[in-house]
């Protein structure tokens, strides 16, 4: 079962465009961060440390796609906010603290869904120009 699960998840990010591996990327870090706060209720140290890292693992690599070239501020304002949000989880997993892993999770879950809207508008299927006969003859 988790042998065609793992397949299923190959298959899906080989096929995806890179905006919904972007999703995917923020959908696996704001899980990671969800099961760290189940951890840190659990005071299992070691399943919180772990997802911690993990959820910054995602966010170093959406750091690593920024064009700073072609996406001028926006990319300079995303990085900023990548950055807060490492040293949030960074702290979250000294103090073993809840709170802040619910900040960061508040701060990925708008941009996750701006990124879903638009991996949704690029499947759509283009609409095509209607187009009428010109009558040349007058």
């Amino acid at each position: 079962m988790a042998n065609a699960y793992q397949n299923y998840l190959r298959q899906e990010i080989e096929g995806a465009s890179q905006t919904k591996i972007v999703v995917l990327l923020y959908e696996a870090a704001i899980k990671f961060m969800r099961n760290s706060v189940r951890s840190i209720e659990d005071k299992n140290i070691e399943d919180t440390h772990n997802n911690l890292v993990r959820a910054q693992n995602i966010i170093y690599e959406l750091m690593s796609t920024l064009n700073k070239d072609d996406g001028g501020s926006i990319a300079e304002e995303l990085m900023k906010l990548y950055e807060y949000m490492l040293w949030q989880l960074e702290e979250a997993n000294t103090a073993k603290d809840t709170a802040a892993v619910h900040n960061v999770i508040k701060i990925i879950t708008p941009l996750k869904d701006a990124w879903k809207e638009v991996a949704a508008r690029e499947s759509e299927p283009k609409k095509e120009l209607e187009t009428k006969p010109i009558n040349l003859t007058g």
